[in-house]
């Protein structure tokens, strides 16, 4: 009697929590799957950009050897502090990862005279997303390679970037491409090695980047 006694108390108290598990299991619906990915716009084949670079670094300091019969090259001892301006353009094709790993070619005129070009390998969306000059872009990595008779120089850039309709409709397979970039360069003479140049400074899209600087909204 008592241990019939005990079995149905047991019983009673067991009894709600067996009933809510069951009404969980025949009645919750299961959890719904995880939010899809949003699907990401078709993209043109080529994207294309320009910008304005203005940098600073530093350079071998010259000092000139006293003139003799037979005249030496010049001593370099340390370093002088230098600055480049340069004017540039890029051009690219996707080559990969959904249009996100493209290559091209690129131009830059640095001063007034002195013109090199490439080519280069952009790594876009690391990170995917980030917000400036009123647009919804993203990170950017770019890898330039290049020279002309006299020199040979490296790039290695990484900023912001976003698409953007320069001529207000897009044009067929191209798109106009905006944004801001930390750059660091290094440019060395094919005929002196020692003679180089190593900068750091920033390029920027410059018609964009008038437009977030004045305030003008209507040209987007």
């Amino acid at each position: 009697m008592r241990w019939s006694a005990s079995l149905l108390v047991l019983a009673a108290v067991l009894a709600p929590a067996g009933a809510a598990v069951a009404d969980n299991l025949l009645v919750r619906p299961p959890p719904p799957p995880p939010p899809a990915d949003e699907p990401e716009d078709a993209r043109p084949a080529v994207e294309w950009s320009t910008w304005f670079r203005l940098a600073i670094g530093l350079a071998p300091h010259e000092v000139v050897a006293v003139p003799r019969a037979t005249t030496p090259p010049p001593e370099r001892r340390g370093q002088d502090s230098a600055y480049e301006v340069a004017l540039g353009g890029e051009m690219t094709i996707g080559a990969g990862l959904h249009g996100n790993l493209r290559i091209g070619p690129w131009l830059e005129v640095r001063g007034l005279h002195d013109v090199v070009a490439g080519g280069e390998l952009v790594v876009q969306a690391i990170p995917k997303k980030i917000d400036m000059f009123f647009y919804d872009g993203q990170g950017v990595l770019a890898l330039r390679a290049g020279g002309n008779r006299d020199h040979l120089t490296g790039q290695l850039a990484y900023g912001y970037l976003a698409p953007w309709n320069l001529f207000r409709t897009p044009r067929g397979s191209t798109r106009y491409m905006i944004g801001v970039r930390v750059v660091a360069s290094y440019t060395r003479s094919i005929a002196d090695p020692g003679d180089w140049l190593a900068t750091i400074g920033l390029e920027t899209e410059p018609v964009g980047a008038l437009r977030y600087l004045l305030g003008i909204r209507s040209w987007y």
